[in-house]
Parts: structure tokens; sequence; C-alpha cells
């Protein structure tokens, strides 16, 4: 065989083998759930199938922080709006910083609170589980909060997702290979009898998936057998009674400086909600003893067969609907504060 023929034929083949990828990857579905889309899991398996609740727009909004009554510091839980609304539903103004744009919530939070303006009765301060030991260690080793205040922009995207239903479309954005490793890594957690651990290329072990015994009782999804979820819900440190403590300490030392109530907003991992009800006990215990701030641990333990979907299938935050149970609990937070 002359080598341009098999030149030729080397190049046809890879170029067949590369336009099949491109078009599976085309024709699978987007995947807008942050576990799906980063582990390359099907959409189709795993976007929940029940209709969610509507938000009003009127109340996915922010105020100026000089004239809200609550402000609140937290994560990508918060950065919707989405649990805020129950609140300025209520008639509260509300305004939403995220910790990375406070930094650390260090010794002089008194003073930078008051230099960004705020006048209100509330400050929220919600974290993830997860990520909250690292935060408090991080306050409780600092000084000096050096970022001025900073409000989040109202996220338009964000909450027209909360609103209506997600486009679909050709999948031109991702990775020309994705699609298939899409229908690998969803076929490999269909196969999997036990915990399968999906590696990402650039940051490693990220997701795993696990068998849900009663998953079809909790999640809509197609493959409501198998549950999807961070690695880092296990492999982060845990919060302690010694984490509850601090956080009253850091709400204690501003009594006095005219400061406004500190209510902490701490939002169970969702393998804590679905797989490990006991992974932070004695801080639940703690955080209910010294009064600072709900229970969303047992909420959501005492919900999560009842509300389906509570946690969205496909990602690692709350549903609508679970947006919404969090929302009306921190509004009662609130009221029973104002009693």
């Amino acid at each position: 065989m002359k080598p341009g023929v098999l030149w030729l034929r080397i190049y046809g083949v890879g170029f067949i083998v590369c336009f099949a990828f491109l078009w599976i990857t085309l024709l699978t579905p987007i995947a807008y759930g942050d576990l799906t889309r980063v582990g390359r899991i099907s959409e189709t398996e795993f976007a929940a199938r029940r209709p969610a609740p509507k938000f009003n727009a009127v109340h996915l909004v922010d105020s100026p922080v000089a004239a809200a009554d609550v402000l609140v510091i937290g994560d990508s839980f918060s950065i919707r709006f989405a649990w805020q609304a129950a609140l300025v539903e209520a008639g509260y103004h509300v305004v939403t910083t995220h910790w990375d744009k406070t930094g650390p919530l260090c010794a002089d939070f008194p003073g930078w609170l008051h230099r960004s303006g705020f006048k209100g009765r509330y400050v929220i301060i919600e974290s993830i589980e997860r990520l909250l030991p690292e935060r408090l260690d991080e306050a409780a080793a600092c000084t000096t909060m050096s970022q001025p205040f900073q409000a989040i922009p109202r996220a338009t995207q964000a909450t027209a997702d909360l609103a209506m239903a997600l486009p679909q479309r050709l999948n031109w954005d991702a990775e020309w290979a994705s699609g298939w490793l899409t229908y690998i890594h969803t076929r490999n957690i269909k196969n999997s009898k036990s915990v399968l651990t999906l590696n990402h290329p650039g940051w490693g072990a990220l997701i795993a998936s696990r068998p849900l015994p009663n998953g079809c009782k909790e999640f809509s999804n197609r493959m409501c057998d198998k549950g999807i979820f961070l690695v880092d819900d296990d492999r982060n440190p845990v919060l302690a009674e010694s984490s509850a403590a601090f956080m009253a300490r850091f709400a204690r030392a501003a009594e006095g400086t005219g400061m406004p109530t500190i209510i902490w907003m701490v939002i169970p991992n969702k393998t804590t909600v679905y797989l490990k009800q006991d992974h932070a006990t004695s801080f639940v215990q703690a955080l209910s003893a010294l009064k600072l701030g709900p229970d969303l641990f047992a909420l959501a333990a005492e919900n999560r067969q009842h509300v389906m979907d509570l946690y969205s299938p496909n990602d690692t935050h709350l549903s609508r609907a679970g947006y919404q149970l969090v929302g009306a609990r921190m509004l009662q937070a609130l009221k029973e504060t104002d009693k």
C-alpha cells in the first residue's frame, strides 16, 4: 500500500471517530446541575422530573445596604436570593454578600459592619456544612477585615433559572468528547452496586455515586436508585462542639457595640441529609443548646422523604422546594428573635 493511501485511510478513520464523538456531544443534553456538569453525568438521568414550585421574581431582589433590615453573608446557597424570597415577601429588606467578597470574618467584624453602612437589625451568616470548619479557622486566626463591603449584583440569569424551565439546545459549548464520557460515566453508575468515585481531570476525585435504598421516594429523576454527591462532604473536617462554641464567642464579642443580632445559618451537606444523618451530631446539639440559629439539619431530616427533591438530584444545592422550605424556617427564626 502506498504511503499516501495509508495516510488518507488513517486520517479518514480518525476524522470519522472524532466526528462521531462530536456528534454524540452535540446531541447530549446540556448538564445544568453542578454535579452532572462537572462529573460528566447524564442530565437526562439525573434531572428532577417533578414540576418545581415557582418563585415570584418580585421577591428575588436585593436592597441597598443602608436601607436593609437583614444582611446576609453567604455562599452559593444564597447568591440566587432564593431562600431570602420568604423574608422579602414578609416585608423585610435584605442585602446579600458572599464570603468571597468579605474574606474571613475577623475580630473587627463590628467595625467592618459599621463601615459598610448597614443599620439593620439582623446579620445572617450562612454557610454550607462542609466549608464552615475552614471558615471558622480563618476567622479565629485573623484580626482585621481588609475588604470593603460589596453586595452581590442581582443575578438575572440565576433568578431566571429559578423561575422557568431551562432552555434545551445543541451542546455546542462542551468539550468535543464529553458526550462519550457522559455515556461511559452514566453507564458505570447504573451498573455499580457500591460507591463509585469519578475522577475529574483537573481536580481528581471529586464526585461519587452511591446506591440509595429509598432514593425513588426522595428523588424524581429517572435513575433515582442512585445518588450523586461531592466527595468533599466526607473528606472535609467535621463540625464539632468546639465549632459551635467559637460561633457563640464570635456573636457575644459584638454585644454592647450596638451590633445587630447575629443568626448562624448552617446548611447540611447533601451527603449528611441522605446518607449520614449523624455526621455532625455534637455540633448540631451545641448549635441548638447555644441558640445560635435554626436547626436546618433536623429540618432536612424531617422533610427529605416528604419533600420530593429537597436537594436537586443533579446538584449539590437545594431545589426550589428546598429553598422555599429553608426560607420559611429562616423567616420563623427572625420572628422568634423579634419576640
